[in-house]
């Protein structure tokens, strides 16, 4: 009789630690970038980002040497579009505001603008706390931090008119702190491949330089511009987790 309650004990604590048990992980998914706050913002060259929605890539793993508490990593990836006809407008607005003697650019005037895309690159490291609430089932949470790669949209501006011409052109990269703090779920699918889903806010900082040069018919020069504001976006993705 105590060796039958001795063997039922212990299928009861193989099971619970079983279920308590995390999985080491390794993920890649694919979603959105949603652009939030003076990231997405519009107006103030100085402190706007003027960029829209765009997608995100990441790749995540996370290793756990105890029960729900672990290691985790995040490399990601996130591009956002341009609000052309908001930036353009806002950069004719500073020359015309900011040129010694004044400028008074027509409508008329031809203005040739070209964009390429806000781009970000996180590498993250920190807590990774993991449930599993059932056999398929985990909910995670985990509060990342580290190093962030901005690169500001390739921007090309000319703008001609009564023999004048002003050229612009903005390319440049900063490397700044960064975090993200986010949940998701993993679904398994089978012993090693699990449905992943996620949410996860993410927060840097970018620092970038209008110039503009190369004038023909103005004397006076057009004083730079910096900007500097926080790039937030909320990253919304799906993908597969392998454990391990």
């Amino acid at each position: 009789m105590r060796k039958a309650i001795g063997i039922i004990i212990l299928i009861m604590a193989t099971a619970s630690l079983q279920l308590i048990a995390q999985q080491n992980f390794a993920s890649i998914s694919f979603g959105a970038s949603v652009s939030l706050n003076d990231y997405a913002a519009t107006g103030d060259l100085a402190s706007n980002g003027y960029a829209r929605t765009g997608g995100a890539i990441k790749f995540d793993g996370a290793y756990f040497p105890v029960s729900y508490l672990g290691i985790g990593a995040s490399f990601g990836f996130g591009s956002n579009y341009v609000l052309r006809d908001s930036l353009v407008n806002d950069m004719v607005a500073y020359i015309e505001d900011n040129t010694p003697g004044g400028v008074d650019i027509p409508e008329d005037a031809e203005i040739q603008y070209g964009s390429g895309f806000w781009n970000y690159f996180n590498m993250f490291i920190g807590p990774h706390f993991s449930i599993r609430a059932s056999q398929k089932l985990y909910f995670d949470f985990r509060g990342l931090a580290g190093l962030s790669v901005i690169r500001s949209p390739d921007q090309e501006l000319t703008i001609t008119y009564d023999g004048n011409s002003i050229y612009n052109r903005t390319d440049q990269t900063n490397a700044a702190f960064g975090w993200t703090a986010g949940g998701g779920v993993r679904i398994m699918l089978n012993s090693n491949i699990a449905l992943k889903l996620s949410a996860d806010y993410v927060q840097t900082k970018s620092k970038n330089t209008y110039t503009f040069g190369l004038y023909e018919g103005i004397i006076d020069d057009i004083p730079p511009l910096d900007a500097e504001f926080y790039v937030q976006t909320l990253e919304i993705t799906a993908g597969l987790a392998y454990s391990f």
